[in-house]
């Protein structure tokens, strides 16, 4: 009797439920039934679709930066000034990473442990989207300073790294239970930092 032709699955759904397992649990913690079961596949399909799990977490890292261009980085580019899409995309970034009816809190990147035991694809994936934030916000505050929105004495990699480091901020301490309205806090507090022209 022949066989009938394979269950097919939707694979852009499969990669989105084992994100969500690689961002509750981590890479280590992540077992290949656990993420069969939340993919709804056995481990030969994963194997077939996606290589191997160290292919299917970059892939998942992937999926997770898109998100983040499409709903953080997005606010940087919509024409307003740079001081306010930042404000903005700080706005969305609190909203997001307090959001635990979605998924778990916290920023996924940013919580991420990298150890000299992990696969260089995994750490590799994790450090490119720890660069991603600085190279995008770099290059937010480079063009606000040639706009004149900042002083052209303005140093823009520390400025890059501070705001950097507010948003990896927001995501561990919404990981560590603080609320919204504190977060949305944090974010204004550090917009107050934003250099002044002076005269």
């Amino acid at each position: 009797m022949p066989r009938g032709r394979p269950r097919q699955f939707d694979r852009d759904k499969a990669l989105q439920d084992a994100m969500m397992v690689f961002w509750a649990n981590g890479y280590h913690a992540t077992s290949m039934p656990e993420l069969c079961e939340a993919m709804g596949i056995d481990v030969k399909s994963l194997y077939a679709a996606f290589g191997n799990k160290e292919k299917l977490f970059v892939e998942s890292v992937g999926l997770y930066m898109k998100a983040t261009q499409d709903l953080l980085w997005a606010h940087l580019d919509k024409g307003d000034p740079a001081r306010v899409g930042l404000r903005n995309m700080f706005e969305a970034l609190v909203a997001i990473m307090t959001d635990s009816a979605s998924h778990p809190v916290g920023c996924w990147t940013t919580l991420a442990l990298v150890d000299e035991d992990m696969p260089s694809l995994v750490v590799g994936a994790i450090r490119k989207a720890r660069r991603d934030w600085l190279d995008v916000i770099g290059a937010c505050l480079t063009a606000a300073r040639d706009r004149g929105e900042l002083p052209a004495s303005a140093k823009i990699a520390s400025l890059t790294r501070f705001y950097v480091a507010i948003v990896q901020g927001i995501g561990i301490q919404a990981h560590d239970g603080a609320t919204k309205a504190e977060l949305d806090d944090l974010a204004e507090t550090a917009m107050s930092a934003w250099p002044t022209q002076t005269h």
